[in-house]
């Protein structure tokens, strides 16, 4: 699936300080449609060399490395990729295509898939990846809590083996984007003797580049390579310790002072940072300005009180000034946002989202407080608990007390803001999501599919939405299903439940003697995509 639930708390990693982002823009170079350069990345000395060791720091972990059953959040995707393949993988082009299958190809009105494999892949542990294998992990998926919903279209026994190397998945309705699901949590292939140990989720057994070695939670895990990897003459590395940092300047420090050789990081101001230290060639880095971008917005439950009623989620988002956010927050690097796609995105659509007006918010809640005997607009919005969140959740009280809402705050672990949330067991609380290339994988968190499913996180139920979503599923036309994207973000702006806030970025950083996190070519021969949860078996060490 998606970055699942395990890293969507409120702001989440990709918030910075509200007092720290004051990096002068006119000291960093542009690009050709103004834009700040992030990118900077240097020629490789020469041909990829074999051997040596990666220190990668992460932002995030999760509770476990089993796709079916364990909430990965965007930092596990950087790992499983070294410990699994996907079936699917994003190309340069925005597109899937096959990675540890061969082919995926379907009938002519998308209601039959054929997976065909790659022959002569093995897991870590020697056994064949086979239709068997893939079988089972799919049929998983259908039975689990989790992901489950992320397969709502597959028949109940649609998965079938039809030979050693070929899988048939059968849908209940046409789904021209099933290969977009697979690029996601649900593509990636897990051993059969994983997923039947009592302690799998542990000791993680894949096909992919590295092997599993050890696992110390919310402190490192350590990969060694795969000697029998089925990409001829990959990985390179001989070894990945991946390291979990979950405060900010600790990672940028690790990196500074060669604890680390790469991070990811998601923070405005130490985006900013770094993006000065490569324009003087002292890092590289690259970033995800030219792909979608995820977002960050607050979710309100329309299931209860007071966000039940429209009038409620009017005044919200017109009294939430996104631009004066994005510049006290974000340094105005992330961008206001008034929707789950950014004005570059092939799939934005114009649409009715309130503007910022202080007036109109104000004027909207004195009527509410006529209807409810004068009593202001007041509600909770669950937080967690680190400094630069306050900081920032403390600027949105702010901006609501300007119309006369009142909002308390409610610091609480990530854990419990998460488990509140998918039980709809809050007023308010934030996530950072959509930031898919392939935005249908996330169609779970907005549209109400399957019926009362826990994703749908707001319990918007419009069935509107959800029509789109199975129009856009019965074509492979972009225009046509670009057209059932603009019915979606417009019936968003009429419902509310999200109130979107800033467009997100994200970069890696890594030392000048690492190359290949970019330019990565897939096993089709095609470019790979220059994603932030890169794969790491094109990455070399230069010695």
């Amino acid at each position: 699936m998606v970055a699942v639930v395990a890293a969507v708390g409120l702001f989440s990693a990709a918030c910075s300080s509200a007092s720290d982002n004051t990096t002068d823009e006119s000291s960093m170079d542009t690009t050709a449609s103004g834009e700040l350069q992030l990118t900077y990345v240097q020629e490789p000395p020469g041909d990829p060399v074999a051997g040596g060791q990666l220190a990668f720091g992460l932002n995030a972990e999760t509770d476990g490395w089993n796709v079916t059953t364990n909430r990965w959040s965007g930092s596990a995707y950087i790992v499983g990729g070294a410990l699994f393949d996907p079936l699917v993988a994003l190309g340069e082009d925005g597109r899937p295509h096959p990675y540890l299958a061969e082919t995926i190809e379907s009938n002519e009105d998308f209601t039959v898939w054929t997976i065909t494999l790659r022959p002569g892949a093995t897991f870590h542990d020697g056994q064949p990846v086979n239709a068997e294998a893939v079988a089972k992990n799919l049929r998983a998926h259908q039975e689990s809590i989790l992901t489950s919903a992320s397969m709502d279209f597959v028949a109940d026994d649609g998965v079938q083996v039809v030979d050693d190397l070929t899988v048939e998945v059968r849908m209940d309705l046409p789904w021209s984007t099933f290969p977009d699901l697979l690029t996601g949590q649900p593509g990636y292939v897990m051993a059969p003797s994983m997923m039947d140990a009592e302690d799998g989720s542990r000791n993680p057994v894949g096909s992919g580049p590295f092997e599993f070695e050890s696992w110390v939670p919310g402190q490192d895990l350590q990969v060694t390579r795969n000697t029998e990897y089925w990409r001829e003459g990959l990985p390179y590395l001989d070894a990945v310790q991946f390291q979990v940092l979950v405060d900010v300047q600790t990672r940028g420090r690790a990196l500074e002072t060669g604890q680390i050789d790469a991070l990811e990081t998601q923070d405005a101001n130490q985006i900013r940072s770094f993006a000065e230290d490569a324009r003087a060639g002292n890092v590289q880095m690259y970033s995800d300005d030219n792909i979608e971008n995820s977002e960050t917005f607050i979710a309100l439950n329309t299931t209860q009180p007071p966000f039940d009623d429209p009038l409620a989620r009017q005044i919200l988002a017109y009294g939430t000034d996104t631009q004066g956010l994005s510049d006290a927050a974000y340094g105005g690097l992330f961008p206001p946002a008034d929707g789950m796609f950014a004005e570059s995105s092939r799939w934005y659509a114009p649409t009715d989202y309130p503007q910022y007006d202080l007036a109109k918010a104000t004027e909207l809640h004195e009527e509410w407080k006529a209807a409810h005997g004068g009593q202001p607009l007041s509600f909770t919005a669950n937080i967690t608990p680190t400094p630069e969140i306050q900081a920032i959740a403390q600027t949105l009280q702010q901006q609501a007390r300007q119309s006369g809402v009142e909002v308390t705050l409610n610091s609480i672990d990530q854990v419990t803001l998460i488990a509140d949330a998918v039980s709809r067991n809050y007023e308010a609380t934030g996530f950072i999501l959509f930031g898919s290339a392939l935005p249908d994988r996330e169609s779970v968190f907005f549209a109400d599919i399957p019926e009362g499913s826990f994703l749908n996180i707001t319990g918007n139920d419009n069935p509107v939405i959800v029509q789109a979503v199975t129009d856009l599923r019965a074509t492979d036309d972009p225009e046509a299903q670009a057209e059932q994207w603009a019915i979606i973000q417009q019936e968003q702006a009429k419902d509310l439940n999200f109130i979107w806030l800033v467009h997100n970025l994200a970069a890696v950083v890594y030392t000048n003697t690492v190359f290949g996190f970019i330019g990565t070519t897939l096993p089709d021969g095609s470019p790979g995509a220059d994603t932030v949860t890169p794969f790491l078996t094109e990455v070399w060490v230069s010695r």
